[in-house]
């Protein structure tokens, strides 16, 4: 098992080399300023396993400001995980910003653009329009908006942190 913990702008403090698995003497096998690099089985530095019957995909994706993007996917199954079927497909997706924390009045393309206070609240809704997979479905983890190509620019504005 391989993990890769990368330092966020958020918590400036944090030193990647000081971080552990849930096994105190279990460090990062590399590390610098940025990154932390694990590498451990997955019964070893008090980690668990538990098998799923469910496959899941998880898409990492971007967004650069007033930009629209086509997502292709390509999905290869490992070794001892479950078989999915090699293939590629579309996803399209909506992603709306809504007025208030009620969800029910979305702002409109002449309201842009939206001004907020530093750390108030955004509340997007996000939704699968179309999939050419109909097993496919959106799960969020965490989404940023940039105005750079550059996936990993430090100027970000996080969207949406842990789902």
């Amino acid at each position: 098992m391989t993990a890769l913990a990368v330092k966020v702008d958020s918590v400036p403090g944090l030193n990647p080399g000081q971080l552990t698995l849930s096994d105190p003497a279990c460090g990062p096998t590399y590390s610098d300023d940025r990154v932390a690099y694990f590498h451990f089985t997955v019964n070893s530095c008090g980690t668990t396993r538990k098998l799923h019957t469910l496959l899941r995909l998880k898409v990492s994706c971007y967004y650069v400001v007033n930009i629209t993007r086509t997502l292709a996917f390509l999905t290869r199954p490992r070794d001892n995980e479950p078989f999915a079927e090699t293939g590629t497909g579309q996803l399209m997706f909506r992603m709306r910003l809504v007025q208030d924390a009620s969800y029910n009045t979305f702002h409109q393309e002449e309201d842009y653009p939206v001004v907020r206070y530093l750390r108030q609240p955004l509340h997007f809704e996000v939704e699968l329009t179309r999939s050419s997979d109909p097993k496919v479905a959106l799960v969020l983890d965490h989404c940023w908006a940039t105005l750079n190509e550059d996936r990993d620019s430090r100027l970000r504005w996080n969207l949406i942190i842990n789902g």
